[in-house]
This record gives structure tokens, sequence and C-alpha cells, in this order.
């Protein structure tokens, strides 16, 4: 992956230096002083709560629930441990919403009225409640929101997996990633080459993540002024706080036959969180199953209609007359519905991995 830098230079020297987003020191290259970057993102990482073989034990697992028969010819891969960033970016809202109020006055008709008395004495009837405009009002509502929000700093696609956005903020399921707050277990990162795993650079600036947190906090502002016509908006959003979050994920895959499947592991819960996996082909053997049942039923049946001659019927005018051709319009219109079902149940065969998890 292409890493993002910023381009500054050596307070010492003057010399350009490279600085991967999310880095608080460095090393000028051409001087060799080791420089602190003040008001730097600080990075974090949350730590696998699980080894290879767990990773391996949760694919078994997911497998033999999937297609118990395919366990023994299954050839899994070692797992590998990726680090993938996310910024997680609090700000706070300020602003107006000015807009005119419409006035509304709630009367009670009736609807139905029964003559006469009900059993204890009374009249009944039912009435329903009808607003009626009266006016309007010239109203001014302050907007005071602050928040947290995640954005996918790399493009998790390839993985499968969707992306946190502005407008994607519920799109993972299952991730120990909390937008309300930093997730519990955070340790600081300082030293990348020390532990386990691929670190995934991010791809995504702190500028763009702002871009989006503001996009984001500032559709939530709009909120206050529901309800107002011809209302005019006034949103600020300050305050910004990031930090760059390192999320655990396992990535294996195995073989079956000539098939090969991609499995992500969650590297906190030890849960499978996408994948493929090869299907049992039961629901492909019940519809065959009720295909063959129904021709059975259905050709007996015909053939003994049209050997004897069940099929003729006399008509108002004294003639002969048989339902042949409406039976075989009927049996060609099943035909073709056989004949494209079996198509299709064929091309699911050819693809295998027809199981996913998503």
């Amino acid at each position: 992956m292409n890493k993002v830098t910023v381009a500054l230079t050596c307070p010492s020297c003057a010399g350009p230096l490279s600085v991967r987003e999310g880095d608080t020191h460095t090393v000028c290259p051409s001087c060799s002083s080791s420089l602190l970057l003040s008001n730097a993102v600080l990075r974090y990482v949350l730590p696998s709560r699980i080894a290879g073989i767990d990773v391996l034990r949760s694919v078994r697992r997911e497998l033999k629930g999937v297609n118990p028969r395919s366990i023994e010819s299954a050839r899994v891969s070692k797992p590998v441990l990726y680090y993938v960033p996310f910024w997680h970016c609090s700000a706070q809202v300020n602003g107006y919403v000015l807009g005119v109020e419409p006035v509304y006055h709630e009367s009670e008709v009736p609807t139905i009225s029964h003559e006469g008395q009900s059993q204890t004495g009374f009249s009944v009837s039912v009435t329903r409640k009808i607003k009626t405009r009266t006016g309007s009002n010239a109203v001014e509502r302050e907007i005071q929101l602050s928040g947290s929000v995640n954005i996918s700093a790399a493009d998790l696609e390839p993985l499968g997996i969707p992306s946190l956005s502005a407008d994607s903020q519920l799109s993972i399921q299952g991730l120990d990633i909390q937008r309300t707050a930093l997730p519990d277990g955070l340790e600081i990162l300082k030293d990348e080459g020390s532990r386990e795993g691929v670190f995934v650079d991010p791809l995504i600036t702190v500028a763009d993540a702002h871009a989006q947190t503001a996009r984001y906090f500032s559709r939530l502002g709009t909120g206050v002024g529901f309800g107002l016509e011809e209302r005019w908006e006034f949103i600020v959003v300050s305050g910004y706080r990031d930090a760059l979050v390192y999320y655990p994920l396992w990535i294996t895959d195995f073989r079956i036959d000539n098939w090969s499947y991609q499995v992500v592991v969650d590297g906190r819960s030890g849960s499978v969180l996408r994948g493929r996996f090869p299907s049992s082909g039961k629901d492909r053997k019940i519809i065959t199953v009720a295909m063959a049942l129904l021709w059975a039923g259905i050709l007996p049946y015909t053939l003994d209609m049209l050997f004897s001659g069940k099929l003729n019927y006399r008509t108002a005018g004294g003639g002969q007359s048989t339902c042949l051709p409406i039976i075989i319009l009927i049996l060609c219109g099943l035909a073709y519905g056989t004949w494209h079902l079996l198509k299709i149940l064929s091309r699911l065969a050819d693809r295998g991995n027809d199981h996913v998890i998503y």
C-alpha cells in the first residue's frame, strides 16, 4: 500500500522530512536529529486476544456447521494477523437554527353517534382529534452537540469489510469499535516492529477524516430544526480530538478440491467476521427431489387420462372435443420451468463457494 506522508522540514538543518500520518516522532535523514512532533495524533492499538491456533479452530467450527463433510479435505493456510487503522474523531457542534414554527389547535369532533341509549343508560359516540393551523411563530433554536465518530483509515473492501465513513457508521457489526468512546484495552503504539502482525498504513489523512466528521455532525445538527418552515441554519464543528486506532483482524484461506476460500476472523472476539464456505448442497438436493416427485406424480396421471379417453368430452352442440392441447401446453410450461431451474442449480454447483458470511 502507498503511505500517506506530510511534507515537513527539519528545524536543525532545514532538510526535508517524510512523516507518516500518525507518527509522533521521526529522525532527520540529513542530520540524524531525533525530532518530537508537536500536536501529533496519538496512535493506539487493540491487542489481539486470540492466537493463530484459535483462528484455525474458529474456521474449523464454522466449516463444521456449514459443510461437515469438507472438514477432512480442507487445507488451511497459516493465519496472518493484520492491524487495520481507524480514525476516532471527537468534536463538538454549535450553532443556531432560525425558522417558522406552525401553531395548531386541536379539537375533538364526533364521528360516530349511536341513537338511543346503551345498557348503562348513556349514549355512545366516537370522536377523533383534528388539528387546525391557527398561525405561526418565529423561533430560534440553539445547537449544542458533542460526540465521536469512527472513520476507516484504509480501504477494507478487498477483505469484504465495508468501510466506516460519514455515510455508514453502522456498517460493521460485531467489531469492538465503539462510536461514542475509545474501546477498552487500548495500548499506546510506540514501535510497530516489536509487535506481531502487519500494520496497515493509513490511506485517509486526518484532514479527510475531519471533513467526513464535519459532514456527519452537521447532519445531526440539522435535526434540531425538525418541523420548522423556511429555516436558516448556522453550524460550526470545532474542537477536534483525534486518535488513530489499529484493530486486529486475522486473515486465512483454505482450499477444498480446486476451490479457494478466504476468511476474516475478529482478533478480539475470535468470531468469523467475513468469509466464504462451501455449501453442503442440501438446498439443491431438496429442490431436485421436489421436482422429481412432482414429475413422478404428473406423468402417470397424464398418461392414464390420455389412454383411457378421459380427456375427451361432449360439446354443447353434440360434437366431440378433447383437452389434450391444454394438457400439452401445461406440460410444456412445467418442462421449461424445470429446465430453467436445473440450469440455476448447475451454476450454483459450479460456483462451489455459495455460503457467504456477511
